[in-house]
């Protein structure tokens, strides 16, 4: 059974294009969502050269899918994405609150192509994170420049 949900959850990672992960962020308009996602996924290979440079300056290195199941789909950060067997997994940070068939902490293998987002922190500044740009401009005018202070 264990196994079984999993093999779905793949399945819904490996169909995950820009225009089904907007969709998963209620708020913000698809369009927007689709190129801050594109944006993710072109920088993803520099994203991989600071996780193998492993400076002092640079931690909390994750990465942001789209999981689903029968309940629907949401997007979840992956922290400590790592190879592990010859295979790419990361750590669930939250516990999801639509996908029911995943909880906090559980380890997961991920497909390269799942990722849309990505972000580290560089001397505690946040690096990435081009869905969570997307969303600041659809907050308030104070909260909005409050978190664009926390960015690089």
């Amino acid at each position: 059974m264990r196994a079984a949900a999993l093999l779905l959850l793949l399945a819904a990672f490996l169909a995950a294009t820009p225009q089904a992960a907007a969709q998963a962020v209620p708020g913000v308009h698809s369009e927007e969502m689709e190129r801050a996602i594109a944006r993710a996924r072109r920088t993803l290979p520099a994203f991989w050269e600071r996780v193998r440079a492993n400076e002092p300056s640079e931690t909390g290195y994750a990465v942001k899918i789209v999981a689903s199941d029968q309940h629907g789909a949401e997007h979840l950060w992956m922290s400590r994405p790592r190879m592990r067997g010859g295979r790419l997994v990361g750590t669930i940070d939250t516990q999801p609150r639509i996908v029911r068939s995943l909880r906090q902490g559980q380890e997961l293998p991920i497909n390269q192509d799942a990722i849309i987002d990505w972000m580290y922190f560089r001397n505690g500044r946040i690096v990435g994170n081009e869905t969570g740009r997307a969303m600041i401009r659809h907050l308030p005018r104070e909260e909005a420049e409050k978190m664009l202070k926390l960015y690089e």
